[in-house]
């Protein structure tokens, strides 16, 4: 079972209908074991003979204890019948097909009225007869007639515009604009592309909202989506490259990690029709082997007649469909692309768009570190073993095979320099930390930002020296890498096996290898005025750029080619001003809507603003913190959520609340101490008497339930550190830093932070921030007021309590 999503044995012996055991405690979970194990072998034994086979070669290889079982099943299959190797590529290709494409647009746009989506929206609409109980939201069909307006309706003559929509928690934001976008894209044959952030909506909208909504419109007047199709399209590296996987199946040579990817991945070819590995569940080292079968070599592939070809197939479907869902990530790459990524399109939404600022800073930024360089000498040294596997294993001539052995020796030998002299480089850089600081107290920082005047310094010699001796090392390494791939191109590939795939693996080792020297030369000496450098401090030095200002870049080379683009977030505006987003991103001449949420958070919600703890640069702040964090979840019976800035606060905070919640039957859920954010928002879930510790991964994106979360703490208002380098750049641009920059970006994190504890109608919760700024500094009241209006109260943590149990304990 490749793609299930969890394997604990309950959920197992429910899909494989293994009925759980009468008997209890561990004797119950023996039985159930035993006839899971009865059920999965008796699907292994349904496996053709190849298929076992294979499977048998690869466990053996994966140092699997299932190897002697898998080789009985194979010792008793019937025959040999099935495909070499147990995968037919020509089978996997029918069983994708070929989509239809969406046809002709229409050459003059019909456009979606605003008076039909509320009417589709409204209590006797199709949506309102689809769903008992629906409640039409004044709030959703002011964004589904605005979204439809932006499309071009009769408010502004036909013509497509920009908008910024803000819609609170709780209106059915996706429902307002894929309503709008299904009806103009269906009777245009125009694509519409749906731009998310975080996986779940991109699986919310895809496995929920479209193929809901489409329900509910099948049958509606004048309406016809028989031949409507939507799809999701992500990165090249999520998808298998079944020519790569051969490759590798093919050559007997792979690691443990690597052969039990092979094994997983064997079955599931045989029935997905995707290729994603989001359908499967791989451990970290399966993961890390995903990248020698990803791919991300499409343009340098070249598969025989009849392969399947995975991405091909996801780039068809994306082609044909009306409605196409992808992530930021993804959209920006076709930007750069100009298009090439991503079939043609002219209406945009953009979802979560209140993190497409970040995004493009981090699609655009670089690091270079040790394991950057680390990884590059390793990805040669795989080519060029593979190589001369390859070559000695060929129908070639000794002294080809020779020549080959040499070619691979010389492309080897500078690399063990270019490693030599980026520890050179690094410790240049690291002395440099130490000396090259503008204050005293930039020497504890974990970040030295570098601009003209640290260059200017005498230190900064030693880092140039340094550079230019990795710099001619790696020109040395690449002129070796070319004569290595020249060598490849004259051999016969028909008597070389891989020999294809090994040189495209080569030419694109060298454009990584050209991309790092690039990097490192323009961080030392070659600097963009547009970008800034810091060097990261840690374990090993890093080398970091970033560009400076992405909203020239978000404007010319997205917002200002497409006909209507649609932003969107709950979060967008500060005391109700769309100036500050629409300036970060570079958006102009936009329609503009603000909508709040139909929740009544009078009711919902009580906001608690102790005024007992210490400011949070005073000693005793973290041990005020932990105590109110205990306190509250013991009032919540677990059901607690506590936000930190800082990943210290975070780690302090757990190791004070396991000692004093010992014994309480609370337990403690430390992000980075416990778990990855994903695998502790799932335990949370289950087991809800807990307190959840997170950080910048918890304060957006995340859906609990109000079931699991009752209380939310705010150990510290959301300020970004004043001495990030990036962060300190861009506030040199305004005239008030902390007003103009500091305090919206806070905003809206904050913004997002409390939009965690009330997610639907129903929900009852506390708020408690912690941090006594909120309600002492001038500012406060902007982050007070950006919040839906709460229940209010101020004082004494102690005074607060008996509140807090009675919000608790009342229903709303």
């Amino acid at each position: 079972l490749p793609d299930a999503a969890d394997d604990t044995l309950a959920l197992l012996a429910a899909r494989l209908g293994a009925l759980p055991a009468e008997e209890d405690g561990a004797l119950a979970d023996a039985l159930t074991t035993r006839d899971v194990h009865r059920a999965l072998t008796a699907r292994a034994r349904e496996l053709p003979a190849s298929v076992l086979q294979r499977l048998a070669g690869l466990l053996v290889a994966a140092r699997s204890p299932l190897v002697d079982l898998v080789i009985a099943l194979a010792d008793a299959a019937e025959g040999g019948a099935g495909p070499v190797g147990g995968l037919s590529a020509r089978e996997v290709a029918d069983r994708l097909g070929r989509p239809r494409s969406i046809g002709a647009a229409s050459p003059a746009p019909r456009l979606v009225a605003p008076d039909e989506v509320e009417r589709l929206l409204g209590e006797e609409g199709p949506i309102a007869r689809r769903f008992p109980g629906y409640e039409a939201r004044p709030e959703q069909i002011a964004m589904a007639r605005a979204v439809a307006s932006a499309f071009g309706g009769a408010s502004n003559d036909g013509e497509g515009e920009h908008l910024v929509v803000e819609g609170g928690t709780g209106i059915g934001k996706s429902v307002a604009y894929l309503l709008p976008a299904v009806l103009f894209a269906a009777r245009n044959n125009q694509r519409v592309v749906v731009s998310t952030n975080t996986i779940n909506l991109q699986e919310q909208l895809i496995n929920k909202d479209i193929p809901d909504l489409l329900a509910a419109l099948d049958g509606a007047p004048d309406l016809d989506l028989s031949d409507f199709r939507y799809a999701q399209l992500k990165g090249r590296a999520n998808y298998l490259c079944m020519l790569r996987w051969q490759t590798l199946a093919n050559s007997g040579a792979y690691t443990p990690d690597e052969a039990r990817l092979l094994a997983k991945t064997l079955l599931w070819l045989r029935e997905t029709r995707a290729g994603d590995r989001a359908e499967l569940r791989l451990t970290p080292g399966e993961g890390a082997a995903w990248g020698r079968v990803d791919a991300t070599r499409y343009r340098e592939c070249s598969p025989p007649g009849g392969s399947a070809c995975l991405y091909r197939h996801a780039r068809e479907e994306a082609g044909a469909a009306h409605l196409l869902v992808v992530n930021h990530a993804l959209l920006l790459s076709d930007m750069v692309a100009e298009g090439a990524v991503l079939p043609p399109y002219d209406v945009l939404i953009v979802d979560e768009a209140h993190t497409i600022e970040d995004v493009a800073t981090n699609h655009f930024a670089s690091r270079v570190t040790q394991s950057t360089v680390d990884e590059l000498v390793d990805e040669m040294g795989v080519v060029a073993r593979g190589f001369v596997r390859a070559a000695r294993a060929s129908a070639l001539a000794e002294p080809r095979v020779e020549d080959a052995q040499r070619r691979v020796d010389e492309a080897q030998e500078p690399l063990l320099r270019v490693r030599d002299s980026w520890g050179r480089l690094m410790d240049a850089v690291a002395a440099f930390t130490k000396t090259g600081a503008r204050r005293r107290e930039q020497a504890d920082e974990d970040a030295l930002r570098i601009q003209d005047a640290q260059r200017a310094q005498p230190g900064w010699s030693d880092v140039e020296i340094a550079w230019d001796a990795f710099e001619g090392c790696s020109q040395d390494a690449d002129d070796k890498a070319a004569a290595l791939h020249r060598e490849m191109g004259e051999l016969d590939a028909d008597l070389v096996p891989g020999l294809e795939e090994l040189r495209a693996d080569l030419g694109e080792w060298s454009g990584s290898q050209r991309e790092t020297r690039a990097r490192v030369r323009a961080f030392v000496s070659e600097p963009d005025s547009g970008s800034v450098y810091w060097i990261g401090r840690g374990a090993s030095p890093s080398l970091n750029a970033a560009p400076l200002d992405v909203s020239a870049l978000l404007q010319d080379g997205l917002f200002a080619r497409k006909r209507s683009v649609v932003l969107t977030s709950a979060t967008m505006a500060i005391d109700g001003s769309f100036d500050h987003v629409c300036a970060r991103l570079g958006v102009e001449d936009a329609a503009k809507t603000l909508l709040g949420s139909p929740f009544d958070y009078a009711n919902a919600a009580l906001l608690c603003l102790p005024t007992n703890i210490p400011e949070p640069r005073d000693p005793g702040y973290d041990d005020a913190v932990a105590e109110a964090t205990r306190r509250l979840a013991l009032l919540a019976e677990g059901r607690t959520m506590a936000l930190f800035t800082s990943h210290a606060s975070l780690r302090a905070a757990a190791a004070r609340l396991r000692t004093s919640l010992a014994g309480t039957g609370i337990d403690v859920l430390a992000q980075g101490v416990d778990g990855a954010p994903r695998p502790l928002l799932a335990r949370f879930q289950a087991q809800p008497r807990a307190v959840l510790l997170g950080t910048a991964s918890f304060w957006e994106g995340v859906d609990v339930g109000n079931d699991a979360l009752k209380a939310l703490v705010v150990a510290r208002l959301p300020f970004t550190p004043p001495n990030d380098p990036l962060f300190e750049a861009r506030s040199e641009a305004y005239e008030n830093p902390f007003t103009e920059y500091a305090v919206p970006q806070a905003v809206l994190r904050f913004r997002q932070g409390f939009g965690r504890l009330i997610r639907s109608k129903g929900d009852r919760g506390v708020a408690v921030v912690l941090d006594r700024r909120v309600a002492r500094a001038r500012y406060g009241r902007t982050f007070l007021d950006s919040i839906p209006p709460a229940t209010q109260r101020m004082g004494p943590f102690q005074e607060l309590e008996p509140l807090i149990a009675q919000w608790l304990a009342e229903r709303p």
